[in-house]
């Protein structure tokens, strides 16, 4: 299906229905199907695909949720985001060796930390955050100074755990399920609904808010614009960041174009994130409602469908409007049930040979060329004259153990020495 036979704008009447056309053609999809699945006669469709009755805005949105449906193109998914977790134990090699299955000796220490905490290992996007060792027989004990050990995953750390968690052959439920049994609290967790084809408008979700067309038990809202050369994304928050349930709503293509502005904002995969943040106890609770159900989509949108929904005004009371036909798509009318994704993201590898192909191979070239010319090496020295921090050590490492910048073990795990941070008791 193509990108945007799902959007209301953008197109005429007449090609949006050569593509209904084309799409039933190519999956046998009959008129029939169709109308069933849009709760439509099949007179009605008929006239309507045979353009003998107008075509109107909500007619386009529904028909194209029924052919999604009908075709398995779901275009939403779901992921975790971020996951913070704390164990009281300072054993870090067993964690590491219980969570991830690697080695701890691809774990490179750094002083400081956060959230009051004194180091962070790191591997790749991976942080295991560490506080000095305490005995706890010992007589000035305090268990407020012993914070233990804590794991945080961002964004990419997520998607680099997805690297690992694929090669194993395992799951986001066995890694939750790990986390548990090693007698975890958890501080954080992020799930993100990614929407491919646009079918929630940040803009759109805005100015509903503005006009009071929706409902939620948070007490208001704030949107955020960022500018950027032609460009512009929209942000929408809802609840409290510090509250134990919150929402963001923003422009992924455009962050995204930010970070990478070498891909077009029209060619990233993402168009929408929808971030359900949850912390301390709905945090646990939602990790355990995953483990019972491992059903991702009842998990999320139980929280959303709790808190929020936008409306189609009417003359009734508001009490009585219905749904928006986009929010009602995007909660679950029409459309499969989503999973729990994996896409796993090593590191920024092939961000950097896409970023030196796109933006700095032309000049190299050239300098290449004029060397040639002069009989210099011009270019070589500019190359040997960069310095590489440890960020880049760490990219090369990875790639210089492993493939597609993960480091697997192929061998029995080794026991790293053990730091100030660690157990002594073990």
């Amino acid at each position: 299906m193509l990108k945007d036979l799902n959007l209301i704008g953008g197109m005429t009447n007449k090609d949006w229905l050569d593509q209904v056309h084309d799409e039933m053609r190519a999956n046998g999809i009959t008129q029939g199907q169709l109308a069933d699945m849009a709760n439509y006669s099949r007179s009605h469709l008929n006239q309507l695909l045979g353009r003998k009755k107008p075509l109107n805005d909500k007619a386009r949105l529904e028909l194209s949720l029924a052919l999604r449906a009908l075709t398995g193109q779901n275009n939403l998914d779901v992921c975790i985001d971020y996951l913070g977790v704390t164990f009281k134990t300072h054993d870090y090699e067993e964690l590491i060796n219980e969570l991830f299955q690697i080695s701890p000796t691809h774990f490179n220490l750094h002083d400081g930390a956060h959230y009051g905490y004194s180091a962070t290992l790191i591997c790749g996007e991976i942080k295991i955050m560490l506080s000095p060792y305490q005995d706890v027989d010992a007589e000035d004990y305090n268990p407020k100074d012993d914070s233990g050990t804590m794991v945080e995953l961002k964004g990419q750390g997520c998607r680099y755990v997805e690297s690992y968690l694929r090669s194993q052959n395992r799951t986001w439920y066995d890694f939750l399920e790990a986390c548990i049994k090693l007698d975890c609290h958890f501080t954080r967790l992020d799930l993100a609904i990614n929407d491919r084809n646009g079918l929630l408008d940040v803009s759109t979700l805005i100015e509903k808010c503005d006009r009071d067309e929706f409902s939620s038990r948070f007490r208001g809202f704030r949107d955020n614009r960022t500018k950027q050369w032609h460009a512009s994304g929209r942000t929408l928050y809802l609840g409290s960041p510090q509250s134990e349930v919150n929402f963001c709503i923003y422009d992924k293509a455009f962050e995204q174009h930010q970070k990478h502005p070498e891909i077009a904002i029209e060619d990233q995969p993402i168009r929408t994130r929808f971030e359900v943040r949850l912390r301390r106890e709905r945090a646990a609770t939602a990790v355990e409602h995953l483990l019972a159900t491992h059903d991702p989509e009842q998990v999320v949108f139980g929280i959303i469908n709790q808190y929020l929904c936008f409306l189609t005004p009417s003359h009734k009371p508001k009490s009585e409007w219905a749904l928006d036909p986009r929010w009602a798509a995007f909660i679950g009318n029409n459309r499969d049930k989503l999973r729990l994704s994996t896409n796993p993201e090593p590191l920024n590898y092939d961000h950097i040979t896409r970023w030196l192909r796109k933006q700095v191979a032309p000049s190299l070239k050239m300098l290449q060329v004029i060397d040639q010319y002069n009989n210099t090496n011009e270019l070589k020295a500019i190359i040997d004259s960069g310095k590489l921090t440890q960020r880049h050590w760490d990219v090369i490492h990875h790639f210089q153990h492993q493939r597609n910048g993960i480091m697997t073990d192929s061998k029995h795990r080794e026991k790293s020495k053990k730091s100030d941070y660690a157990d002594q008791s073990k």
